[in-house]
């Protein structure tokens, strides 16, 4: 349990130095910069790849042995799945009492309105960047969604 929590420490303060990273770059299109444009000069180099690269496998090594064994990779997957909903869960609690009612769960559009370049309430196909498709029914399981062809 030691090694997850040291695990999701680290992962934290990892994405907190991507965000300040980040700040400059418009994320959705330049992704690849914030993750690996180590010195902001919006070029990516194969050593800041491998800088960065060495810099995850030492927070995986968890005992500092020199190899990441099985339940040291894992360890590192379950702190950034944690690290995740953590995020997500603290976008989602408004009023930051540690629990989500419905209407804070229902209410959160996330980057709807950012989306919706026409302020009229709806995403359309272009909106969404995926120009015209096809008229289909959409059918939803909790969850799950899947759309058929009216054909």
């Amino acid at each position: 349990m030691k090694k997850v929590v040291t695990g999701s420490v680290a992962l934290m303060l990892w994405s907190l130095s991507v965000a300040v990273a980040e700040e400059g770059f418009n994320a959705q299109e330049n992704w690849l910069l914030a993750k690996y444009d180590l010195n902001g000069d919006a070029r990516i180099t194969q050593n800041e790849i491998t800088s960065k690269k060495r810099n995850i496998f030492k927070h995986m090594d968890g005992d500092s042995d020199g190899g990441v064994s099985f339940e040291e990779y894992e360890n590192m997957d379950v702190a950034k799945r944690q690290a995740l909903l953590r995020s997500r869960f603290n976008k989602l609690d408004v009023d930051k009492d540690g629990r989500l009612t419905e209407a804070e769960y229902t209410k959160y559009m996330g980057m709807f309105d950012s989306i919706d370049s026409d302020g009229d309430g709806a995403l359309t196909s272009v909106e969404m960047g995926v120009g015209q498709v096809e008229t289909s029914d959409t059918h939803c399981l909790l969850w799950f969604c899947f759309r058929s062809s009216i054909d």
